[in-house]
């Protein structure tokens, strides 16, 4: 009975720190060419076990998911998958919910597995239904990776992995990404 209450007590201490939930996340997706390639990125996707729906359009070349509710969704996942159906993931946005987090100019916050690091947004607190966008390297043209990088002055953005700035959270089994606030 007293491991059931500690396993309550930090299944509930990890809710509270969470304080976001994606909601839904928009895919660029590089090389899809035909409804085959589309329907193919669409099956690996939903082998996911957060993913509630997924439509992939082939005139934008883009995956629309939504995830199940209460569950974490990793982004890293999400890359891979794409990655594993043969395909390049060329740039994300994703609307979260958030529940009072307080972020700021190179703010790191915890998401399940991932850590996302805010750049260029000025401190604020987030509520309710809140879409980032990925700014990594990957994800970002060349011009618009260099104007990002004028917007902090740590190195793991410019390094595009976990540096010597990156705050204790960041730990080598989290994966860490760059965002930044658009509505």
């Amino acid at each position: 009975m007293k491991t059931f209450f500690i396993a309550l007590l930090l299944a509930f201490t990890a809710i509270l720190n969470a304080h976001a939930q994606i909601i839904s996340a928009d895919v660029g997706v590089n090389g899809l060419t035909c409804s085959m390639c589309a329907r193919g990125t669409e099956e690996t996707l939903k082998r996911l076990d957060f993913i509630d729906s997924i439509d992939v359009d082939l005139n934008t070349l883009v995956a629309h998911i939504t995830f199940k509710k209460n569950m974490n969704a990793p982004v890293e996942d999400i890359v891979k998958a794409v990655e594993d159906a043969g395909f390049s993931v060329r740039n994300i946005t994703a609307t979260f919910n958030f529940s009072n987090q307080k972020v700021g100019k190179d703010e790191h916050i915890d998401y399940g597995n991932d850590v996302l690091h805010f750049v260029g947004v000025e401190d604020q607190t987030l509520n309710g239904p809140v879409t980032l966008r990925f700014i990594d390297k990957p994800f970002v043209s060349k011009k618009e990776f260099k104007e990002w990088s004028k917007k902090t002055s740590m190195t793991c953005y410019k390094n595009n992995k976990k540096d010597a700035c990156c705050p204790v959270n960041v730990t080598p089994t989290k994966r860490l990404f760059h965002v930044t606030v658009t509505s």
